[in-house]
């Protein structure tokens, strides 16, 4: 069998600033910053998510090697870390490599950036590791969800498990290792790889703490080998590894297809909801139907959302028990466009979950599951079609083959700055946000990462 997990590891410890495209070094710098803007909303957004993490990120202490952005406690770069990562995600607000089904921003911003800090580590030297990093998790998801017959996500959670070994790659990268010491990283990352869907269903914290859980494990992959320990070598090709035992049927060319010359980050997706991605393509399609033919509320009798099949039930959840689990429930999204024509981080409240009224409205939503959509467009996994009865018997309806910001119909340079600023601006003064928006646009300047972290206090 093929040696992927050298062949990975060799592009890591291989490829430096000057083999990355312009392209991928610019489309890096986008999704690291939409990334921190996430962090920074969800610092004000979900205080009590980030409390907890931030607390016993303190309690872990260690030595003052890296700062928790906005608070600005100087810890260790594995609990500096992990707290960092975990921001990014309590708001579900944050890029999706659709392939893969994972979020990788949030976990491999908060390791390159933490460790980096500690390492004095260079823009541009974060940036490749970075970009790497993203490479190995997505490469990794890919074989086990893209193609396959039962698919990892099923039960996995990408977001935790590819996660976890891209920051592994990605901090082997900072540390220089070469391709053995690399691989041996990466070993020690997917030994740790876990995470189950549940959060998805449910909404519970360990959703917010699967990145933060894979940044941290990352750094201390890293760290081990840096002080002369080992780790496993040909861990996702082993006949008892990680693609075998996480996935029924693997297809393992993805591993190594292309490499090097493709680039995953290339193909990342930005939300421009704060909501489960799957939902997003449906959330436009009724958004289409009620402006266009301008339905009130009381005027619909039944959405009826056909999308791809991405897993059974994912996202049908009609009584949502907490405000994150509210942004992970399709119903509860298509009920706010339907209501309110619009669907941001304000919409999900409370008090709105709890309304009995709201809650009856939602089962006008109806979700079908739509095989059809992966064979017209399979370039896509998030088509949507939104179908509005009307009380008295009208029916509209609205295609939406690829959501906003999706690969194939990408976000524009003005919709990436307005999520941003409206992000950052919840917890940063408008100078503040500018200045760090710009530090991002310059971040292969910078000679030591530690004074871009440095603006970023609250």
């Amino acid at each position: 069998m093929a040696e992927y997990t050298r062949m990975l590891a060799q592009l890591v410890a291989d490829t430096g600033y000057e083999d990355l495209p312009p392209e991928v070094v610019d489309r890096a710098k986008t999704v690291m910053m939409d990334t921190l803007s996430c962090a920074v909303a969800g610092y004000t957004k979900a205080p009590e998510e980030c409390g907890w993490v931030i607390r016993i990120a303190k309690e872990m202490g260690g030595p003052a090697e890296s700062t928790v952005w906005m608070d600005g406690a100087k810890l260790s770069a594995m609990a500096a870390a992990m707290a960092n990562a975990c921001m990014v995600h309590t708001i579900d607000y944050d890029d999706t490599h659709l392939e893969s089904v994972a979020h990788l921003g949030s976990s491999l911003l908060g390791a390159v950036l933490s460790l980096g800090e500690k390492l004095h580590a260079s823009g541009k030297e974060v940036l490749t590791a970075f970009v790497l990093g993203f490479e190995v998790a997505a490469r990794v998801g890919n074989s086990v969800n893209k193609g396959a017959v039962h698919r990892h996500y099923k039960y996995w959670h990408p977001t935790a498990t590819a996660g976890t070994i891209g920051c592994a790659a990605a901090c082997a990268k900072l540390m220089g290792f070469d391709a053995e010491r690399t691989e041996m990283c990466i070993g020690l990352g997917i030994d740790q790889a876990a995470g189950f869907r549940y959060c998805i269903d449910k909404g519970d914290f360990s959703k917010s703490l699967h990145p933060a859980w894979s940044a941290l494990r990352g750094v201390m992959a890293a760290q081990v080998i840096a002080v002369g320990g080992n780790g496993p070598k040909g861990l996702l090709e082993y006949p008892t590894g990680f693609c075998n035992a996480m996935c029924d049927q693997p297809v393992m060319d993805y591993l190594d297809e292309d490499l090097g010359k493709t680039w995953a980050v290339m193909k990342d997706a930005l939300k421009m909801y704060p909501s489960i991605h799957g939902s997003h393509s449906g959330i436009e399609a009724t958004l289409n139907v009620v402006t266009e033919h301008d339905l009130k509320p009381e005027e619909i009798q039944e959405i009826h959302i056909r999308l791809s099949p991405l897993a059974k039930g994912q996202g049908v959840n009609y009584e949502p028990a907490n405000v994150l689990a509210a942004r992970l429930s399709m119903p509860c999204c298509m009920a706010i466009a339907a209501i309110k024509r619009q669907v941001t981080l304000d919409d999900f409240t409370e008090e709105l979950i709890h309304d009995p009224k709201f809650l009856e409205y939602m089962k006008k939503v109806t979700i079908e599951p739509y095989p059809e959509f992966n064979e017209r467009f399979p370039d896509s996994g998030f088509t949507s079609e939104a179908t509005i009865t009307t009380t008295d018997g009208r029916t509209f309806s609205s295609l939406v083959p690829y959501c906003k910001a999706h690969p194939m119909r990408p976000a524009t340079e003005q919709d990436i700055r307005e999520k941003y600023f409206m992000l950052a601006n919840i917890t940063w003064p408008q100078e503040k946000s500018e200045r760090v928006y710009q530090a991002f646009r310059d971040l292969g300047s910078y000679g030591d990462i530690g004074d871009l972290v440095a603006l970023m206090q609250a």
